[in-house]
Order: structure tokens, then sequence, then C-alpha cells
């Protein structure tokens, strides 16, 4: 039987440990759409850094510039200002609603400050009729490096207090978001006045000089002494602190305490339960999207990638190598005598020959950004950026004897096994050229001088 101080302990270090669990799971939500907030404003800024895009219309713009992937309940508009914050292109409305964010901080400090990166402000009622919100701007500068507006977009500060509300500490308990200066973006259970709102903690240095921690203290803002477990929210200048009340922690403890062992232990499975649960919810929902956006993107019978995945990916490599003058190459491979092949082994056969040469194709791409799809039936396709038709012509040759090394019977094939043919072209597209089919074009064209030549063989 443990003593009442070492029962003590115990339920102060289990209620630790649950915080802990709470704050971070909690962080890595935050932190996950915060970074994927951001990545479209950058996706943004780096399309309006192009002469190109800035010389379309308007129309034209807004579709290059919003694609329409962030679209989210507690998200409001992208917006880009000029340098005097007017804004003049909305992800929403066309044409730009008429406002001025000149006097926003998260205007003010990026005009005033070059290389800031992305810059999150402290909470304000939205012009855009988003409620209480955050704001994430980023700097755009003109051609001479000179501040030339912002890019921004608005995070409802509702979807910190959904998320919190989620999770149960306790009648006294709470969870607060705060920036790295102590100011209080948003708390649950929420303040009675403004004036509790706007203290800050004693502790505001280990929120400077810290990523995460633990501290016992009771709060400035009602009073109440809580266990304070606080996590930073990824590289931001955000902390989420989870606090749970010593009242709670010990209200049975002080009542009775030859019960305290039972209620240590029933605190204990309670909270980390509701942690653990809370955590496996988003672990599932996060690995269910992960494998959603895989399915949709992968052949089911290879495991390349498809057909769609394919052309968004060459789309996004023209657009990139006409952004750095860069060549791209494209190999057109096509499996050789693939009908003969099906009518003497059957089809169930064939489907596991198809499956090895996309192995093997995949096996002899060595660069991180080289990409191997399923183009249709027994035709593959492997996307080269960065490489010249030289570099594109080895891969090729290598591809093409790999597959042939690998043995596979054809009985009505010249060679007695399976072999391809391949055609490759590259080239390097010009800014604002769109014409990605070209290249395919030109590839499936080399790829056809292949197979009217004899087949097992490579022309570039």
């Amino acid at each position: 039987m443990l003593s009442l101080h070492e029962m003590r302990v115990d339920a102060f270090e289990r209620a630790k440990d649950a915080g802990a669990n709470i704050a971070l799971v909690i962080e890595h939500d935050i932190t996950r759409n915060l970074e994927f907030y951001s990545l479209s404003l950058q996706n943004v800024a780096d399309r309006l850094a192009d002469p190109e895009v800035r010389r379309l219309s308007e129309h034209v713009q807004r579709m290059v510039l919003f694609d329409g992937r962030i679209q989210a309940q507690d998200l409001g508009a992208m917006l880009v200002t000029d340098r005097e914050g007017h804004v003049i292109l909305d992800s929403k409305v066309a044409p730009p609603r008429k406002l001025n964010f000149s006097d926003r901080d998260y205007f003010l400090r990026q005009a005033e400050t070059d290389n800031m990166g992305v810059y999150i402000s402290k909470p304000f009622e939205a012009r855009t009729g988003l409620g209480l919100a955050i704001a994430l701007s980023l700097r755009l500068n003109d051609a001479d490096g000179k501040f030339a507006g912002v890019v921004s977009g608005g995070l409802r500060v509702r979807y910190f207090d959904r998320l919190f509300s989620g999770v149960t500490l306790g009648k006294n308990g709470s969870i607060a978001l705060l920036y790295a200066d102590g100011t209080l973006a948003t708390r649950r259970p929420a303040l009675e006045s403004a004036a509790a709102a706007a203290k800050r903690s004693a502790h505001l240095g280990l929120f400077a000089n810290t990523t995460g921690g633990t501290y016992l203290d009771a709060s400035v803002r009602d009073g109440v002494e809580r266990l304070y477990t606080y996590r930073r929210i990824g590289n931001y200048p955000l902390f989420v602190a989870v606090g749970t009340a010593t009242d709670d922690i010990y209200d049975n403890w002080k009542a009775r305490a030859w019960w305290i062992g039972v209620l240590v232990v029933l605190f204990n499975v309670v909270t980390l339960a509701m942690a653990y649960l809370f955590a496996q919810h988003l672990e599932r929902r996060i690995e269910e999207q992960r494998r959603h956006a895989e399915l949709a993107a992968t052949d089911a019978l290879t495991g390349l990638a498809n057909r769609r995945a394919l052309d968004e990916r060459l789309d996004a490599e023209w657009r990139r190598a006409a952004r750095e003058r860069q060549p791209l190459s494209v190999l057109m491979i096509d499996v050789d005598h693939f009908k003969a092949y099906n009518d003497q082994y059957g089809h169930p056969d064939g489907d596991v020959a198809l499956q090895a040469v996309a192995r093997c194709i995949q096996a002899n791409l060595r660069r991180p950004g080289d990409l191997a799809a399923r183009y249709g039936g027994e035709e593959f396709c492997v996307v080269l950026p960065g490489s010249d038709l030289g570099s594109a012509n080895v891969v090729a040759e290598t591809i093409r004897h790999a597959i042939q090394a690998l043995d596979i019977p054809h009985a009505r094939s010249d060679a007695a096994v399976l072999t391809v043919s391949i055609g490759a072209a590259s080239g390097t597209p010009a800014s604002g050229e769109q014409r990605t089919a070209t290249l395919t074009k030109a590839a499936d064209a080399q790829l056809y001088r292949a197979k009217t030549s004899g087949r097992n063989r490579t022309v570039a």
C-alpha cells in the first residue's frame, strides 16, 4: 500500500503525463494546419514573383494563384494587397472587395522587415466577415527587392476553440493558445473579462527559451492553481498550454485519504484513456486521409502513379522547368507483343508480368524527383526532371536491359523473353508555355519508331 505522500506524488505525475499527451496531440494538429496554410501562401508568393503571372488578367491570375485546395470551414479568403494595403486579388470574390489592411500588424510587420517569412498576427475582428480571427501573412517584393505588398489569409479563432472542446480536463481545467510574448489568443473555458485575458504569466521566460515543459502556478487570469504543460506549435511563435487544476488532481484525496489510491488509479485510467482515444482518433483520421490521397494517385495493379497523378506531376515539372530554364525528359515504355503474351499465358499471368515490369522500372530510377507511372494498358511513362536527352537515353537503356534481364518467358517474342520498346524525348519549355502534351507526343512518336524498327530498343 502506497503512503499518502506517494499517492499524492503519483497523482501529480499521472496528471502531468496526461497533460503532456493532450498537448502533444493538439500541437500536432495545429502545426499541420498552419504549415499547410503557410505553404499555400508561399505558393502564391512564388507564382506572383513570375512576371508572366503578373501580366495575366485578374481572372486568369485567380485561377493560377488560388487552386481551390484550401477550402475549409474556418479558413478565410486568401488576399493579395499592394504596397499601400489595398486588396488587389481575392481568392473568393472577383472583383476583389474594396478593403485596405495597411493598419493591420501583419501588413506593417512585413512592410518593415525583409525576409521575415510567415508572420502570425494577434487575434482581431476580421473585416471580411470571418469573425474573430488570426492572419498569416507573407511579404511580396517587386523585381528590385522592394516591398510590394503581402499575401495573407485568415483563420477563425473558433477552429482552436472547437479543437479544445474535444478534451475534458476536469471542472477547473483549461486549455489555452498563447503567443511567445504571453499574449492570450484563445482559452477554454473563456474568460469573463478582457482585463483578465490581458494579464500575462510570470513564466514568459519559459515560452521564449524552450519548446515545451511543465510548471505549477496559480493562474494570473482566474487565480486557479494548475499544473500546466505547454508545447511550442512547430516553428511558430505560438504555444498550447494544458492546465489541470490541482483541486481536480487532489480533490478526493483531500476529502478521504484512504480512497486516494483508488481515485488516483481511476483518474489516471480515465485521463490517459481520453488522451489515448483522442490521439488515436486524430491518427486514424490522418492515416485515412493519407491512404485516400495515395489511392487517388496510385495505379491499383502496378503500384505506380496513375494517369491522373502523372498529368499533375508533368504539369508541375513543366512549369518548374520553364521557370528555371532546365531540361525535362519523358520516356514512353511499351511491353512488346503483350497481347500475344496474354493470349499465350492468360490475363492473370499478364498482370503478374506487368507488376514485375513496373517494379523493375521503379527500381532503376535513382533520383528522388523521377516519377514512374502507368500510362494505360501495357504502356508506362517516366518523367525525368532536369535530364537532357543524353541522360534520358542512359536511363531508358538501363530500364530496357533490366527488364530483359528478368527473363520472363515469352514464347511468341523474337527474344523468347519479355522485352520493352522505349521512346525518349527531351526539351526545355519556354516561360509561360503550357503544352505538356507536346513532350509526351514526341516521346510517343519515338516509341512508335522503336516498335516499327523491330522492337526491344530505345529511340531518342
